[in-house]
């Protein structure tokens, strides 16, 4: 064989030996991903690199992601970047812009994220809720700020001699126009009729048979009536009406708040109040609320919530931060990330790795090939050299 040809032979087969063996050895990082066995004898290298040590990998994968990649730390410093932070607000302010454009009533909206029965469960919980909540913060406020022996003048804002006696002309102007409205009413008139029928029968005798006899009621309470009205009109009512309720809201103010209460309902004056909070129509209000239009809740205090948007942002931040250790330990990352890599089937990690490393995989063929023609190359001439 000439010289020329044994090179060129040795070249190509120690080229294919190297391309071979190199592309081999790529496939067993992945294949077989089974154990083979022949009989009882175990194939050696069987399975292929990855999948035999699958557990071992999604072990130190997880420690990894932990330990340097998605850490607290980074996090952190992460959500506390003037970036993230940017895209925070323009997210927050894009969402009150849309609310506050939006055509949907507040039912609407809640049954794009709940059911009907889950958005009624959900009216019901808060109810309830806020009534409890109403209830223990009225009960503590009531026992700390020591509300039962507090006077009343002390609870009432601009208590002074000047107001009790402006607020006295006032109830007694209200008081006596509606005592004159009453009198002036068809009830009214039959109550004065009533009263002028009473007069006469009690007025007995001579004097009250002839009474009867010569003087109608209706006549008697037509006269009347001028007279009442005018009187409940004149200075001197209205000035005695106001001494009298002046002199009740002197009386009345230095009366402790639970005695007053007490006085005026008949109960005890804490569970009375608990009674009205427990009262109050809260799902009556929520169903009134629910066709009330998304915009109309936000239009008139959007320039209020733009402007709050930056510190509501900070301090949202700010917990997210404080809550992150926390929260990493209680994900378990190193365990999730091991959980999940024992879940990821060979066969689409293969097709993952191949997608990014495709190119260098063939290139490690390649280079095989290559080294093993330079070695062929230089097997052959140092075998010629020796003779």
């Amino acid at each position: 064989m000439p010289d020329w040809l044994y090179v060129v032979v040795s070249i190509v087969v120690a080229a294919f030996v190297g391309g071979v063996t190199n592309h081999f050895a790529i496939k067993m990082l992945f294949h077989p991903r089974n154990p083979l066995h022949i009989g009882k004898f175990h194939v050696p290298f069987t399975p292929g690199l990855i999948p035999k040590r699958r557990d071992d990998i999604a072990e130190s994968l997880g420690q990894v992601v932990a330990e340097y990649l998605v850490t607290a730390e980074g996090l952190q410093e992460t959500i506390q970047r003037p970036v993230f932070r940017n895209k925070v607000e323009d997210t927050l302010l894009g969402f009150v812009d849309r609310i506050g454009s939006s055509e949907l009533t507040v039912r609407q909206a809640a049954l794009r994220v709940w059911s009907e029965a889950e958005f009624e469960a959900l009216k019901s919980r808060l109810a309830a809720g806020i009534r409890e909540t109403a209830l223990r913060g009225f009960a503590r406020l009531w026992e700390h700020a020591d509300l039962s022996s507090l006077p009343v003048k002390r609870l009432v804002p601009g208590w002074s001699v000047e107001n009790r006696k402006a607020w006295s002309a006032a109830l007694a102007g209200a008081l006596l126009g509606v005592v004159e409205e009453e009198l002036l009413s068809a009830g009214g008139q039959r109550m004065l009729s009533k009263m002028a029928a009473g007069m006469m029968d009690k007025a007995g005798g001579f004097l009250g048979t002839m009474a009867a006899i010569f003087m109608d009621e209706d006549k008697l309470v037509q006269k009347m009536t001028p007279a009442l009205v005018q009187a409940l009109r004149g200075e001197e009512a209205v000035n005695k009406t106001a001494q009298a309720i002046e002199s009740r809201l002197e009386l009345y103010g230095e009366k402790p708040v639970a005695e007053l209460l007490a006085l005026l309902t008949g109960e005890e004056a804490l569970g009375w109040l608990g009674g009205k909070l427990e009262q109050l129509p809260l799902e009556r209000w929520m169903e009134q609320a629910d066709n009330i239009p998304l915009r109309s809740l936000v239009e008139p205090w959007k320039m209020q919530i733009a402007a709050f948007v930056p510190a509501l942002t900070e301090r949202l931040l700010r917990l997210f931060a404080k809550g992150i250790p926390t929260a990493m330990q209680a994900v378990d990352l190193p365990g999730l990330v091991e959980e999940q890599v024992q879940k990821f089937p060979v066969e689409r990690l293969e097709e993952v790795i191949l997608s990014v490393s495709g190119k260098e995989f063939r290139a490690i063929t390649w280079l095989g090939v290559l080294l093993g023609g330079i070695i062929g190359l230089f097997q052959s001439l140092l075998l010629l050299w020796m003779g």
